[in-house]
């Protein structure tokens, strides 16, 4: 019992952590940092030293941790537990960090669309096309740092042995069965 209780309030810290990380990155989207003019003046840069937050969806990490694909700082949490080895937990780290790399590198470039659009409007420089365009560019960046996301759950996952996942399971209170037998693993209950 006192393993499902830890299990449940790291649960539920790391979702109020995604929560608090969501709403500081509303705000950096709505008051972005200073931006700096570049030699194309219609491009603005953001400095390197930038805090760039990118929230990370509580629904996103629920349907894949429930599904039996954990985040790899998930399971980095969690590494005792799971009985992690030093490879393992090398190559969750080394995951993350390009991870977290590549989503700041997007979320960089989704600030300066987002710039870009809002300087057209105050300089009175917009037309339906160019919305649309600004528009699609920025859902399309958005949607590469969900897939970015979303692919560090697949190769979190390959990183665990079968019983290591059947104690992420077990320590988050899901049903592994399904799952792990979709997997195709060949693990009895």
């Amino acid at each position: 019992m006192p393993r499902r209780l830890v299990a449940t309030l790291a649960f539920g810290l790391t979702l109020a952590a995604g929560v608090a990380l969501g709403t500081i990155s509303q705000q950096h989207f709505t008051t972005p940092p200073q931006v700096h003019a570049s030699a194309d003046a219609d491009i603005p840069t953001i400095p390197p030293t930038a805090a760039i937050v990118v929230p990370v969806s509580a629904a996103d990490l629920t349907l894949t941790e429930r599904n039996l694909f954990p985040a790899p700082q998930s399971l980095l949490t969690m590494a005792d537990a799971l009985d992690l080895d030093e490879t393992q937990r090398q190559r969750l780290r080394q995951l993350q960090n390009e991870m977290d790399s590549e989503v700041t590198a997007l979320g960089r470039r989704v600030l300066i669309e987002e710039r870009r659009l809002d300087r057209a409007f105050v300089e009175n420089n917009i037309e339906a096309t160019r919305v649309d365009a600004l528009a699609q560019k920025i859902a399309s960046l958005q949607g590469r740092i969900r897939a970015n996301r979303l692919r560090s759950h697949l190769t979190a996952r390959d990183v665990l042995t079968p019983e290591q996942l059947l104690t992420f399971a077990s320590l988050r209170g899901y049903d592994p069965s399904p799952q792990v037998s979709d997997r195709g693993d060949d693990l009895d209950r």
